[in-house]
């Protein structure tokens, strides 16, 4: 099996991004925030960071606020945990797929119900 270095480093942004999430930002405003996944470029100059938000609207937006408020801080809190020469920009989005993924199951259950 070949490994890339981009996949390592993303697997190591996630475990240490929860970590930070979890005992670093203290913000009220931040909600329930569940880190789903992460892709880095070939070239390792940028993660995307793929974050759930268990909540209303209201929270999702305002946990997405602190996130890119907080990203340069998560950045430079990162340097020191992953030993890389350059450490990739950090892009945060917001994955709906739950969201998706309930659509389909009304949609299943609507075809489910008709004769």
């Amino acid at each position: 099996m070949n490994f890339k270095r981009c996949d390592r480093v993303a697997r190591d942004i996630k475990n240490e991004l929860g970590n930070l999430l979890i005992k670093e930002i203290k913000d009220p405003k931040m909600g329930f925030v569940t880190i789903i996944d992460v892709k880095v470029s070939d070239d390792l100059r940028v993660a995307k960071v793929y974050v759930s938000v268990l909540g209303s609207e209201e929270d999702k937006e305002n946990s997405m606020k602190v996130l890119i408020r907080a990203r340069k801080f998560l950045r430079y809190s990162l340097a020191p945990r992953l030993y890389l020469k350059n450490l990739p920009e950090l892009r945060f989005f917001l994955d709906d797929s739950s969201k998706k993924a309930s659509h389909i199951d009304e949609i299943f259950d609507k075809i489910k119900k008709e004769p």
